[in-house]
């Protein structure tokens, strides 16, 4: 019998690891990104580490969404649990939040994957403004992001959490306002890109790709709360 083929698996990772540390940005091999990169979208999955290296990996999908990682957590003895950076056992099972981000003038890829409050936040805030926009502009839309940061309290005192700050948003064509696929968009990248130390993309070359989107207007805000009789058609 002729062996059925096997779903492939999503690459998480596209390009090369980005990282935020007390809101210093650098890839993985320390190296310093463009200030301004065009964010690609974002994705969640869970993955389950074991010496400090992710021995498992569950990507979210529409069709597919993360199991409980508490329940998978719970498969796991604590006695097998590594420490943490505090000391006391870490959940092997952890939600990674991610974002794609491209440098549209040397078409350099970088994935930053976290699993922190602060990189959650992070991801929410880009992810809800990646829903919002593409409801009224269109799936084709990406923003020019800042790679910023922002203050949070945690713990051990306030500390400086990553944030895409968006500039700008351009319309990369094609698509029109309609069904939403935020989540593990993914980056439009087939082959890994490797970052180099080529000078960065100023946000004026970057705003060379696709087109100026129109900002929301506030007749398009109100829209929202207005019953539907009382809409512009």
């Amino acid at each position: 019998m002729k062996d059925l083929p096997t779903k492939e698996k999503p690459r998480v990772i596209q390009g090369v690891i980005l990282k935020c540390v007390d809101g210093r940005w650098e890839d993985k091999d320390g190296l310093t990104p463009p200030d301004t990169l065009l964010a690609m979208g974002t994705a969640r999955c869970a993955q389950c580490w074991k010496e400090q290296q992710p021995v498992d990996t569950v990507v979210e999908t529409a069709d597919e969404p993360l199991p409980d990682v508490d329940d998978l957590n719970a498969q796991i003895p604590v006695e097998d649990w590594e420490k943490g950076l505090d000391g006391k056992p870490r959940p092997p099972w952890q939600v990674q939040y991610i974002v794609y981000l491209l440098n549209a003038d040397t078409g350099d890829v970088w994935t930053f994957i976290n699993s922190t409050t602060g990189a959650r936040i992070a991801y929410e805030r880009l992810k809800d403004r990646f829903q919002w926009m593409r409801q009224l502009r269109g799936n084709s839309i990406a923003p020019i992001v800042k790679l910023d940061s922002r203050p949070m309290k945690t713990a051990f005192g306030t500390k400086l959490r990553p944030e895409f700050t968006v500039l700008e948003w351009r319309d990369l064509g094609g698509g029109s306002p309609g069904t939403l696929q935020i989540e593990h968009q993914g980056a439009p990248v087939t082959e890994d890109a490797r970052a180099t130390s080529a000078p960065a993309a100023p946000p004026e070359q970057q705003k060379k790709v696709g087109k100026p989107v129109k900002p929301i207007t506030l007749l398009e805000e109100l829209n929202d709360d207005l019953p539907d009789i009382l809409k512009a058609g």
